[in-house]
């Protein structure tokens, strides 16, 4: 039985941290929020779950 999947908010922001974009994913587990994120080439942003902060991404987004 998987584990239910949760409403994750990413924040981008800008140079001088404001922010700039939001978005919404789900994940069925912290760590699975931040690579699915991660993968989708989310940088400079923050990941929340309600209002408890799970990451910060700070990597430099490279093309493929």
């Amino acid at each position: 039985m998987s584990a239910p999947r949760k409403d994750y908010r990413i924040y981008g922001y800008d140079g001088a941290r404001r922010i700039v974009t939001s978005d919404w994913i789900e994940a069925s587990s912290d760590e699975d929020a931040i690579a699915h994120a991660t993968a989708l080439g989310f940088t400079k942003s923050e990941l929340w779950l309600s209002d408890r902060l799970i990451a910060q991404l700070e990597g430099e987004h490279r093309a493929p």
